[in-house]
């Protein structure tokens, strides 16, 4: 995700970039064995180069029960944070053909192309108004291209008239 911070003035000359609070969030359901275990989240956090060498973003990390109880925390009546009731049902939405079952083999077409069509299937069946069209729009076209790596030429399967020729992914690839 792409995000604009705000600009905070110092003087007629230069200006900062207002800190931005991110609250982090996870859906489903960790498997009891796994809950004594320190779980890794890899997190990234870069500034577009045009404007690197002017600012550097840093982060830091607190667990949001420790930061609430800081006098200075900014959490108060007028911030709510989203609970696991308020979060809207269409923003966490199944993705069924993640994870990749262990048997899927990168190296055969015919497993790519069974990816293919669950992910075409997926797609017909959610919102396009929902960012997680964009993203599966481009997962369907590097697993369409994993099947048929001669497309446009050659053969290959007609897939949803609904899922356009669109995204980053396939753009690139008919280029």
């Amino acid at each position: 995700s792409t995000v604009y911070p705000g600009v905070k003035s110092k003087h007629a000359d230069d200006a900062t970039l207002r800190p931005m609070l991110l609250v982090i969030r996870f859906s489903g359901k960790l498997p009891r064995h796994l809950i004594e275990q320190a779980i890794p989240i890899e997190i990234s956090v870069s500034i577009t180069e045009e404007f690197g060498c002017f600012a550097m973003p840093i982060v830091q990390t607190m667990s949001l029960d420790h930061w609430c109880s800081l006098p200075e925390s900014p959490v108060n009546d007028d911030f709510e944070l989203l609970s696991d009731d308020s979060v809207s049902p269409a923003n966490d939405i199944p993705i069924p053909f993640l994870p990749l079952p262990s048997h899927f083999n990168y190296n055969k077409r015919t497993d790519w192309e069974l990816l293919f069509k669950q992910i075409e299937k997926w797609l017909i069946e959610v919102d396009m108004e929902l960012p997680q069209w964009t993203w599966g729009c481009d997962i369907f076209w590097l697993t369409f291209i994993a099947a048929f790596p001669s497309f446009p030429r050659g053969t290959w399967h007609m897939w949803d008239p609904r899922i356009l020729l669109e995204g980053a992914f396939i753009e690139q690839w008919l280029e």
